[in-house]
């Protein structure tokens, strides 16, 4: 037997109705970025700021993904000597696997400044934390 999709049976049934349905009324939503490093990240060195991004992607959410509200994911990211990820985390998942894949999927893909101490570029560990909040949508009229 089929297994049942329930909101796409949910959004058929309003359409069916004359109702727009919530999935084709949401809208990719904002990300907010924070990348900083903690006391005990990177243990052999101390780093005082998180390099910067020298290039990111950003996250690419499923069409389907409709948010009610903020939803955060803490993710841990290795660098090697020239700034490129190399391993990606997730520390603190925001719930939904989606959200959770769209950000582990375009970090990984991000590039940052090099961390150099006393003239010697090294891997590094860094926390980025991606914030999706739904987009603020107009009313209708």
């Amino acid at each position: 037997m089929p297994r049942l999709n329930t909101p796409l049976a949910l959004n058929l049934v309003l359409m069916l109705l004359g109702a727009t349905p919530a999935m084709a009324m949401a809208a990719d939503p904002q990300v907010s970025t924070e990348v900083f490093v903690e006391a005990g990240d990177n243990p052999s060195f101390r780093l005082q700021q998180a390099p910067a991004i020298e290039y990111s992607t950003a996250p690419a959410t499923p069409p389907d993904t409709f948010l009610q509200a903020p939803m955060a994911v803490l993710l841990v990211a290795q660098l090697d000597e020239l700034g490129h990820v190399s391993n990606v985390m997730v520390a603190r998942s925001s719930g939904l696997r989606e959200i959770d894949r769209a950000a582990f999927t375009a970090v990984d893909q991000w590039r940052f400044d090099p961390v150099v101490v006393e003239g010697v570029a090294l891997h590094a560990r860094v926390r980025v934390r991606l914030t999706f909040a739904p987009t603020a949508e107009a009313p209708p009229g």
